[in-house]
């Protein structure tokens, strides 16, 4: 770990290029921020000088030339060590990266397209979901509670929908929206960066990839339009990584090209090409994916999108992305998995009331709802082939604090939608009452692994048998029959 170099070759931040090695871990707590490597079989906290020696003794980079800038009669041309200097995402930071969608593709084959969404920050299942008849409940949350109301959507006989999800009103009466309850990892920690890493790799802390990852790597075929492409900000997303092959870093479909102010297309591509296959090793392969790809989308690129049957996506970045995996989809590239974030579910103060619309909560479950409308209409039948679920790292306490929010906690809800979804049912369950004696150091209990819904998923839907290698060290228990 404290390797030397006398003119390393990584500078600042290039560590976090090669992730296979280097793994970054955000906390909303700036100060437990944190940078995992793998040593020997062994995963540690490191500094990012630890980092950066660790790295550059294994993968040295090859053919540095001179720092300075290389002018030509058609005008300046990159540099190997200016192009690398400072750095934090390498190819991923000449493309935009301010979009939240992350995409796999893989050989077409007869099988859902699996769209992933991760929840961050810790949703709140009780502030989308209410038990109006238990008075702990009411009491516990308070002005934030739900209750059934015009437009809220009943579940059940004890529970109702929070009514800024009506638009997911639809799906539900057509039974292609299930709720399940009480679902999370049961080695949560209520940190956000730990319990986000664990629940996407969905296996032990020393297996390295993602679950997504192990599942495309399993079953499809090694030929297709692109093996996996993620977008986003600056990192391939955990679930999606796996040793089998490159992920691509990008922001949107239409934003996904190579631009420069002084270079055409060609001549970027060319010089970008040339700079990262000197570099070698995942540096010329995440290059070579990434210039395989701007080429190809680069006839979706050339035609307006319009969505289909009178869709109306929100015009954020959540609709915006899921407009871009419809455009995708409808494309028929071999897409077979989509992974989109929507963040800002970290809500420790003001929640708001379901009644108001412009509160914290409200605003974010109505824009959730809009977007997954809007994509299912984009889709047509196309939806009968496509499975939706959610993710979040963690629950939420209870109880509301002095603030009008919530703490992190435990149990949780998943929405799955879809086609071949099981809906118009509640799985799982909650306890009678959410009384002291039935919770969980003040939080929901954790009554369903999520690898349970997603395993079923997984077969039923995606076609895939190989549990053990998507889920290693998972078990599966009684079938929830989801799908």
């Amino acid at each position: 770990m404290n390797a030397t170099n006398p003119d390393p070759a990584l500078r600042r931040g290039e560590a976090l290029l090669h992730e296979d090695l280097i793994t970054p871990l955000h906390d909303h707590e700036e100060s437990r921020n944190r940078l995992l490597a793998t040593v020997d079989g062994t995963t540690r906290v490191v500094t990012p000088g630890q980092a950066n020696d660790l790295v550059t003794t294994l993968r040295p980079n090859r053919a540095v030339d001179d720092p300075t800038v290389e002018h030509v009669p058609e005008g300046p041309r990159f540099a190997r060590r200016g192009l690398f200097r400072g750095s934090l995402i390498g190819l991923g930071g000449l493309l935009a990266a301010s979009a939240v969608p992350r995409y796999s593709f893989a050989a077409p084959g007869d099988r859902d397209l699996l769209v992933c969404v991760f929840l961050r920050g810790g949703f709140d299942g009780l502030a989308a979901l209410g038990m109006p008849d238990d008075s702990y409940y009411n009491s516990l949350r308070r002005s934030t509670r739900v209750t059934a109301q015009k437009g809220s959507i009943p579940l059940s006989s004890r529970y109702v929908l929070n009514r800024n999800f009506g638009a997911l009103t639809t799906i539900w009466d057509d039974k292609q929206l299930a709720v399940v309850l009480g679902s999370g990892h049961p080695g949560v920690t209520r940190s956000h960066f730990e319990d986000q890493d664990m629940c996407e790799r969905a296996a032990t802390a020393n297996v390295r990839s993602g679950w997504i990852g192990r599942h495309i790597a399993s079953s499809s075929a090694e030929s297709g339009t692109f093996r996996a492409i993620t977008m986003g900000d600056q990192r391939v997303v955990l679930s999606l990584t796996t040793t089998a092959y490159q992920s691509v870093a990008m922001s949107s479909v239409d934003t996904f090209r190579l631009d420069s102010a002084w270079n055409d297309g060609d001549r970027l591509a060319a010089d970008l090409g040339s700079v990262y296959g000197d570099a070698g090793g995942v540096l010329a392969t995440q290059a070579r994916a990434t210039l395989d790809a701007v080429a190809r989308l680069d006839p979706l690129r050339a035609t307006t999108y319009t969505p289909a049957n009178g869709a109306s996506y929100p015009d954020t970045n959540w609709g915006n992305g899921l407009k871009d995996i419809a455009r995708l989809a409808k494309a028929d590239l071999g897409m077979e998995v989509a992974c989109i974030d929507y963040g800002g579910w970290d809500m420790h103060e003001n929640i708001g009331s379901p009644n108001d619309s412009d509160g914290q909560f409200s605003r974010l479950a109505s824009d959730f709802a809009k977007g997954i409308a809007a994509f299912r209409t984009d889709l047509g039948s196309r939806w009968n082939r496509v499975t939706v679920v959610t993710m979040s790292e963690f629950g939420r306490r209870v109880e509301l604090n002095g603030d009008g929010g919530t703490d992190h906690g435990h149990g949780n809800l998943m929405f799955l939608m879809g086609g071949g979804i099981k809906g118009g049912t509640v799985y799982g369950d909650l306890p009678d009452t959410l009384s002291p004696g039935n919770l969980t150091d003040g939080d929901l209990p954790i009554s369903v692994d999520y690898r349970q819904a997603l395993s079923e998923i997984v077969t039923t839907r995606l076609g895939n048998d190989n549990l053990d290698q998507v889920f290693p060290g998972f078990s599966p228990g009684k079938p929830l029959g989801v799908a």
